[in-house]
């Protein structure tokens, strides 16, 4: 008998399942394993410590407890689920549309191209023109006062960078010059 099958013979001997010919098997194996010795006495005097132990009886609503605790757990995974679908399907539209507006607005001269050589949809291209050449103003406006910011931003930190580098030379001229004095101040306790 090989170990393994020693183990699932303790436990069926610990579950009270073990038949006379198993027992005898494993009664032959611990006595010449030690390993599965040990093992086998230590689950024996776990299984008398267990029955020595007072027997207490759950109370009458236990059951029912249990089973609501187990049911709110299943309430709460499901609305888990739920919520996770929703913001999936949300991400998925917000995907889309993003994906929607990348194409209309990199491949807008020709998707215009093609809607005015259209006879049913010309006039309504015709219509959206000023619409769209309005949205092109703005977007050159915050294009514009984008670009304004971040000359102003890289200005103010050439400046600062300017003012960190005199204050760093400062404070180098100031340590130099403690330094100097320190040694000079070593020099003359020597002598």
């Amino acid at each position: 008998m090989k170990c393994y099958d020693a183990e699932k013979y303790i436990m069926k001997y610990i579950d009270g399942e073990i038949s006379k010919k198993e027992a005898e098997e494993l009664n032959q194996h611990i006595q010449e394993c030690s390993s599965c010795k040990e093992s086998f006495l230590l689950y024996d005097n776990m299984l008398q410590v267990f029955e020595e132990l007072p027997l207490y009886e759950a109370p009458k609503d236990f059951e029912i407890n249990v089973m609501m605790q187990i049911e709110a757990l299943e309430q709460t995974e499901q609305r888990s689920f739920v919520k996770n679908r929703i913001i999936g399907h949300i991400w998925g539209c917000f995907t889309v549309l993003f994906g929607t507006g990348a194409i209309l607005v990199f491949y807008k001269q020709s998707i215009i191209q093609v809607f005015e050589k259209n006879v049913y949809l010309k006039q309504w291209v015709n219509n959206i023109a000023p619409i769209e050449q309005n949205i092109a103003q703005q977007g050159q406006a915050i294009q514009k006062a984008t670009e304004n910011i971040i000359m102003w931003t890289d200005q103010a930190l050439i400046n600062s960078f300017g003012i960190l580098l005199l204050l760093l030379c400062i404070v180098c001229g100031v340590q130099y010059v403690i330094l100097k004095r320190k040694k000079q101040a070593d020099r003359i306790r020597r002598k």
